[in-house]
């Protein structure tokens, strides 16, 4: 439902490689003891014809042909990793420019003073690690990902080091690489790394007046995989408050109580949900009749569904009859379940199952004569969940009433159909009712 992992984008990528560009063409990502040699700053020229001319293979081949020739460890050497890392991102050779930019960062790392200036060195850092989570996130074998996933850490956890003030952007990365490493098995998901992750979170939502829905979402996941659901729920409550015009925030809170047996809190968020005019669809209003069923309020589920489905509120559907008419039944109301299931013979003529239905609530009531009609015609409608036991049914209320030519007619019907053939209850109804109507017959006779 909620996008939580913002991978890098092509745009976002060309626009790290304009900053790297824009940076070291001015020098103010180099400290000012070190520039280029003169054989690569004439390299470097021919260079920035070929980029100018957008000839991304033909400047990354300068690169590469000078490269060799540069003093090993040498600032040269730095400075053409740099250069042709920056080129393979405007290039959208991803992958190409981890293994440079690795280069040029180590090289500026291994010098005192450095290469590149803190501030240069916390940007390739930091694109490093949204290089290492691309790769992560995108690699099919766990091992390959997991590797990334180590290196981006250890890359943010540099950057948060040497940043005096880490925006909540960047701790928001560091997070959702934190988490994702931790799911990468979502069986078994890595408890310790997801408690990193929520310090992340903490950290980066302190920074921020107004934190971004992500930190929110973020922290519920993994409180919710660390079993805080308590936290969780506060945490949810929160998102609603802040955001109550979102149906999907409702939509997720109500779930969320549903799914850890807290009914009551569900009925209240669905009533706070609709008074904003959300979860308020036909399935969202069944729901909700279904919740006041499971809590054992039928009283509440039937009124709400009987209005519902009166007013369109709820689907017009055969289930939806039964379950109202068994509502009713619970609260020892069989005249209005009665009632219900009539309506729902109006609204679906040719359903055989409600007729049987009414059939089996009026011999409930001890009113047989009351209950054949609505057999017979369920018989008729047919559509019946089980006919065998639609016709014995019919063939006992009809024997019950002595109009025993209308039950051997059903008996016989039931014992037509495979399931009447093995029950030998089957045979021995016909067996009793030829019997009565023998004795029937009998009587005539001697009259």
């Amino acid at each position: 439902m909620f996008n939580l992992y913002s991978k890098p984008t092509r745009t976002f990528w060309a626009l790290c490689a304009a900053v790297i560009l824009t940076a070291s063409a001015t020098a103010q990502l180099t400290t000012k003891d070190y520039s280029p040699s003169d054989a690569t700053g004439e390299v470097l020229g021919k260079y920035h014809i070929a980029l100018e001319a957008k000839n991304y293979d033909g400047a990354i081949a300068i690169l590469d042909a000078q490269i060799p020739k540069a003093e090993a460890g040498s600032y040269d050497l730095a400075l053409l990793y740099q250069i042709k890392a920056q080129t393979l991102l405007q290039k959208g050779d991803f992958p190409k420019s981890i293994e440079p930019l690795e280069r040029a960062v180590a090289l500026s790392d291994s010098k005192t003073p450095t290469y590149f200036e803190e501030k240069a060195v916390r940007e390739f850092i930091y694109f490093l690690a949204q290089l290492y989570y691309q790769e992560a996130s995108q690699s099919k074998n766990p091992s390959v990902a997991v590797s990334y996933y180590d290196k981006a850490d250890k890359v943010m956890a540099r950057w948060v080091k040497i940043t005096p003030k880490p925006n909540p952007d960047g701790l928001q990365l560091y997070s959702q690489i934190l988490y994702s490493w931790a799911s990468l098995n979502p069986d078994k998901p890595d408890l310790e790394l997801i408690k990193r992750a929520l310090v992340q979170i903490d950290a980066g939502m302190h920074t921020a007046n107004h934190p971004k829905d992500t930190f929110y979402l973020l922290q519920l996941i993994c409180l919710q995989q660390l079993g805080k659901m308590s936290e969780a729920a506060e945490v949810l409550e929160l998102i609603v408050k802040q955001k109550p015009d979102s149906a999907a925030y409702w939509q997720q809170l109500s779930a969320f109580y549903l799914s850890s047996a807290q009914e009551t809190r569900a009925i209240l968020t669905f009533e706070r949900a609709q008074a904003h005019g959300f979860l308020n669809t036909p399935k969202d209003n069944i729901n909700l009749v279904g919740i006041y069923f499971n809590l054992g309020q039928y009283e509440k589920a039937a009124d709400l569904l009987e209005a519902g489905l009166t007013d369109g509120k709820i689907e017009n559907d055969l289930k939806n009859w039964e379950l109202l008419a068994f509502c009713y039944q619970q609260m020892e109301r069989p005249l209005k379940g009665i009632e219900a299931l009539k309506k729902a013979t109006k609204a679906f003529p040719t359903a055989g199952q409600m007729e049987f239905m009414i059939a089996q609530a009026y011999h409930g009531l001890d009113q047989p004569a009351a209950a054949l009609p609505h057999a017979q015609a369920a018989i008729t409608k047919g559509n019946l969940a089980k006919p065998h036991q639609s016709y014995m049914f019919l063939a006992y209320i009809a024997f019950e009433l002595k109009k025993y030519d209308i039950a051997l007619d059903a008996a016989k019907k039931a014992a037509a159909l495979p399931e009447g053939a093995k029950d030998p209850q089957t045979k021995s109804m016909i067996k009793a009712i030829e019997e009565m109507i023998k004795e029937r017959e009998a009587k005539k006779n001697k009259a």
